[in-house]
């Protein structure tokens, strides 16, 4: 056996079946196919006849012993390389159909139609875009009702703040108003009492000045006449003016009194009048207040519900409408981690051929060496 038919048998590196077998395992199946079978068994064959024939430079008889044993150990495991070559050539027959078979799928334009399940996912998407809109949409109205009730339940908060605020004014006024009645009442017992005071001092006054006139028709006078020119009509009229002088100005001296008392009593009841229809005045608008502040409240508080039914509608409503999207995005997810897979699993699989080939190739390279050895002692 030659140094170059040698190397293109086992498939060194540098020769041309050397190349076609690392590249892949069909340049390895071309390789066995074409040149093992017809080369690997005659130059055996070949070579075991040499080294049955002596050499005239050959070693003595122990080292062609040792050499013929180990050249049988070498073919035993030829044979055994052979046959798991043979057995790996079947397997890479069966895998290499099987990917002529799904190569032959992919060109042919009879094969799996991706338009349709193109179409299919393009208008998921699509459908997966306008629902994000819709729910961005809906979020946005979310977040504009959210911060619209929470204005309302700040105009709530306000607004009852100033309901008791309310009260409490109305509370103060109720005590300003008791207290004016309670004013009122002492006022009108006062003048109750100045009224029934005046007439008992009417009465008594009366009474005195019919005394005093009786007193004057019961009086006698003497009157001594010490001269001739006294004249008793003079000193009567004298003495009448005298006292109707005095008793003129008693009388205007009470009517004064009794005057500027009823006046002040007047002025008096006229403020606590005026007091009392301010307040109720007051009170009236303060109520009118109250009632439309409730009225406010209540329709608040319809509306604050109102919109929180309408949330919890709309997202039980897309919930409902996004669930079957969501079924088909976990079963496309579920297809998808499948192939993923199977990828995988395919992987693996060429990945432990391509140990096992360069394996072989390394023992081939092993084996092509120690014939080399063997054959061409001077190297």
């Amino acid at each position: 056996m030659s140094r170059s038919s040698s190397r293109s048998l086992f498939g060194v590196p540098g020769s041309r079946g050397a190349r076609a077998s690392v590249s892949s395992l069909e340049g390895l199946r071309k390789v066995l196919r074409n040149e093992q079978d017809r080369e690997i068994i005659p130059q055996t064959r070949a070579s075991l006849q040499r080294a049955d024939v002596p050499d005239s430079s050959a070693p003595p008889a122990a080292d062609d012993a040792e050499n013929k044993q180990t050249l049988r150990g070498l073919n035993d495991r030829l044979v055994g390389y052979l046959e798991r070559v043979k057995r790996l050539r079947e397997e890479n027959q069966d895998l290499q159909n099987q990917i002529d078979e799904i190569e032959a799928k992919r060109k042919d334009p009879r094969g799996r139609d991706w338009k349709q399940t193109l179409d299919f996912l393009e208008e998921l998407n699509k459908k997966i875009k306008e629902i994000t809109l819709e729910n961005a949409k809906i979020l946005l109205q979310i977040n504009n009702s959210v911060l619209a009730n929470e204005d309302f339940k700040k105009k709530l908060e306000e607004e009852s703040k100033a309901s008791k605020e309310l009260d409490r004014d109305l509370e103060d006024l109720k005590k300003i108003l008791d207290s004016n009645k309670l004013t009122q009442e002492h006022l009108q017992q006062e003048m109750e009492l100045l009224k029934t005071e005046l007439a008992q001092q009417t009465k008594e006054h009366q009474a005195e000045v019919d005394s005093l006139c009786e007193k004057i028709k019961e009086s006698k006078v003497t009157v001594e006449i010490e001269s001739q020119n006294s004249n008793l009509a003079d000193v009567v009229r004298n003495i009448r003016g005298h006292y109707e002088k005095v008793a003129e100005k008693n009388m205007k001296e009470m009517d004064n009194w009794y005057c500027t008392k009823f006046e002040n009593i007047q002025v008096e009841e006229a403020q606590n009048q005026e007091a009392l229809e301010s307040g109720k005045s007051e009170l009236k608008d303060l109520l009118k207040q109250k009632k439309i502040l409730e009225i406010q409240i209540k329709t608040l508080i319809t509306t604050i519900k109102s919109l929180e039914d309408t949330i919890w509608k709309t997202k039980d409503e897309y919930n409902l409408r996004l669930q079957p999207i969501c079924d088909i995005i976990r079963d496309l997810k579920n297809q998808l981690a499948e192939v993923t897979l199977q990828v995988e699993q395919q992987s693996v699989q060429n990945r432990d051929l391509l140990g096992i080939k360069m394996k072989l190739e390394q023992e081939i390279q092993k084996y092509d060496d120690l014939m080399c050895g063997i054959t061409d002692p001077q190297r």
